[in-house]
């Protein structure tokens, strides 16, 4: 085609039919204008096809991570409960009148005080935001993104700081025992903190209740911390189900 159109311009030129050879150079320029329009449009094309797929994987990787925080959330929830309640059992008996000391101390070796903390799967959202590759999707699914992503943040500071601070009674309470009797290297307990157990009054009893008074405020506010998280979870879901 090309050696076609440089022959007749020769020819065009050799015949001095200068008329007709400017219809022909217009007509060649307006071929290649519309060659690379062609061109562009199917980079375009090909552009978009790319980022349509991108926006796909994103969305797939992005729900099947939501999906398991809410799955990890309810977990922690339930186990929020059980912890909980172990906590009131104890704190019940406790308030009673004239409590039998062995069965209090039954109830407190039952009690399950442990520290969970919420971590996110949804390293989705963290590249998006790193590559900015958040503009793919809409204006609506880009809030419920960043909305989602402010409420992790926030109250995982909270929840780690008043973790943080529970700690501190656990250190005091070490401060007033006997290690080495309490697990078990030694077969006798110091002098200065033996038989504490026997003493409501004692310092230990008042430092494990203080402690577990912390845990009741820190699984109360973990199970609103939970609740929030799990709501703006299900909506970020049902946009992008929806998108």
């Amino acid at each position: 085609m090309i050696g076609f159109l440089r022959k007749m311009r020769r020819n065009l030129l050799s015949q001095n039919k200068l008329g007709k050879y400017l219809l022909y150079a217009i007509g060649e320029v307006i071929l290649v204008v519309i060659g690379i329009l062609i061109a562009v449009q199917i980079n375009n094309l090909n552009e978009d096809k790319k980022l349509k797929n991108q926006l796909e994987t994103y969305k797939i990787s992005l729900k099947q991570e939501l999906n398991e925080d809410l799955e990890a959330l309810n977990e922690l929830k339930s186990s929020l409960s059980k912890k909980r309640s172990s906590i009131l059992e104890y704190v019940g008996y406790y308030n009673s009148e004239n409590p039998n000391i062995k069965i209090l101390t039954e109830k407190l070796d039952g009690v399950n005080s442990s520290k969970d903390v919420f971590y996110s799967n949804t390293y989705t959202i963290e590249d998006l935001i790193t590559t900015g590759n958040l503009s793919l999707f809409s204006k609506e699914i880009k809030t419920a993104i960043l909305k989602l992503k402010n409420i992790q943040e926030r109250y995982s500071f909270h929840e780690t700081q008043t973790i943080a601070n529970i700690i501190q009674y656990d250190l005091e309470l070490k401060k007033h025992t006997d290690l080495l009797f309490m697990n078990g290297y030694s077969r006798k307990e110091h002098i200065d903190v033996a038989n504490w157990k026997n003493d409501l009054n004692s310092t230990q009893f008042r430092i494990i209740n203080n402690t577990l008074a912390e845990s009741l405020k820190l699984y109360e506010f973990q199970k609103s911390i939970y609740e929030d998280i799990q709501r703006e979870t299900e909506d970020l879901l049902e946009n992008l189900n929806k998108y």
